[in-house]
């Protein structure tokens, strides 16, 4: 297995790179930049030992690289700043959906990274032999390699799926919406994640625009399927800020819905905060137009983006949706119980619905119940899953389906955005 270091102190790269050779390992090290890309670029590595501070550029930077050329390998994530530091260097990987396989505070024991370097292994579930041959993962790296093109295709050859994870009031558990996550069964690379492939089709107007109007499409579909079954709850589908570039996507979006046959209630869109903050003049007229043709539209991702507030006050939306980052923290963090119980209280002086993400727990259900959310949705309740499998689950759900409360009256500015 191969193991690349980047660190701008060269002692310090070899330390690592020693211990990882004494694990067999092989080890390559760079300082600076350039050196450190090359490296990846030439043959992706199983795992890169990161470090935040690197002199003219930092570790963000290169995350943001290895988005940009899909490393899929795992990462370790080092610094001498304070744990603050190192986790909020995480959260942005993760949120990139990189592999964070473990953080390390400078300076570093031989014992600590060695344990790291055996944890990674087990990852794998596979011993190095410290040969070239020996990275699996490297070579699987290159052969993931995705085009705009592949994913355009997939669309076109029915590979693409709709999974349906619950929506649930706080107030008695019952079922008012569901949240549609794409994914990509690939016949040759398996299912894969939209992290795997959505940003790889958002730089192609074309072929984004193919992806949210099936997803939008699909959507409208399972829930003329669910209202069959007596469970007409929405469904919420996800869709890109390359959408909201172009001023007709309202217009588009509606006349899917009547071609659907769906009701107004019937599809709500998800925008996470940073796709909304691109570029405001125009998505505050898109989303204005989505409002008036009767879309709910819901602020995903609330608090991860860099200027919330102006989101919020700019922008007609009609849910907050309180990030999981924060979620799974609140019992935990002060920080995070603190933010959280704000934005809960924030979105009720604005007349928001508040969703929480990343419920895992019964203690976090009822201390987010305790503090006034309005909806829960997590692996609590249910992960994802493909359409018969939540007709399933929704059909054993104890607590039953929750009507919306405005079903077939008029919608005012702040009706809510889930049920």
């Amino acid at each position: 297995m191969r193991l690349v270091v980047l660190d701008d102190d060269e002692p310090i790269t070899d330390f690592m790179a020693t211990v990882a050779r004494e694990c067999g390992w092989e080890a390559e090290t760079a300082t600076d930049e350039l050196a450190f890309r090359a490296l990846v670029r030439a043959m992706p590595p199983d795992a890169i030992l990161l470090d935040l501070q690197l002199g003219e550029t930092d570790g963000i930077a290169q995350l943001h690289f290895l988005h940009s050329v899909n490393y899929t390998g795992a990462i370790v994530l080092m610094s001498g700043f304070d744990s603050r530091v190192l986790a909020s260097a995480q959260h942005i990987g993760e949120s990139l959906g990189l592999r964070i396989a473990a953080l390390i505070e400078k300076p570093a024991r031989w014992a600590e990274i060695r344990d790291v370097i055996r944890a990674i292994e087990r990852s794998f579930g596979s011993k190095p032999t410290g040969t070239a041959e020996a990275a699996p993962h490297a070579v699987q790296a290159r052969a993931d390699l995705i085009s705009a093109q592949d994913v355009g295709e997939a669309i076109d050859a029915g590979q693409m799926e709709l999974h349906l994870q619950p929506i649930v009031a706080a107030a008695g558990h019952g079922v008012t919406s569901a949240e549609a996550l794409i994914r990509w069964r690939d016949p040759v690379r398996g299912l894969l994640p939209p992290g795997r492939f959505v940003s790889v089709a958002e730089t192609d107007d074309r072929v984004i625009d193919q992806m949210t109007m099936w997803a939008v499409q699909t959507g409208a579909a399972q829930y003329r399927r669910l209202a069959q079954l007596g469970s007409a709850i929405r469904i919420f589908v996800n869709i890109s800020g390359r959408n909201l570039q172009s001023l007709d996507f309202p217009d588009r979006m509606a006349a899917l819905r009547e071609r659907m046959a769906v009701p107004d209630h019937a599809i709500g869109l998800e925008i996470t905060e940073s796709v909304a903050m691109e570029d405001l003049d125009v998505t505050e007229s898109v989303l204005t137009r989505l409002r008036l043709k009767g879309f709910s539209v819901a602020l995903d991702d609330f608090g991860t983006g860099h200027s919330s507030l102006t989101a919020l006050r700019r922008m007609p939306f009609s849910a907050i949706k309180i990030d999981k980052s924060f979620v799974s923290e609140l019992q935990t963090s002060s920080d995070s119980f603190t933010i959280v119980k704000s934005v809960i209280q924030l979105a009720r002086d604005m007349g928001l619905e508040s969703v929480a993400e990343g419920v895992e727990n019964a203690d976090a259900a009822r201390l987010l119940t305790e503090l006034g959310i309005d909806h829960l949705q997590g692996y609590y309740f249910s992960p994802p899953r493909p359409f018969d499998s939540f007709v399933t689950w929704l059909d054993g759900w104890p607590r039953g389906v929750t009507p919306h409360p405005n079903r077939g009256q008029p919608r005012s500015a702040t009706s809510i955005a889930t049920g």
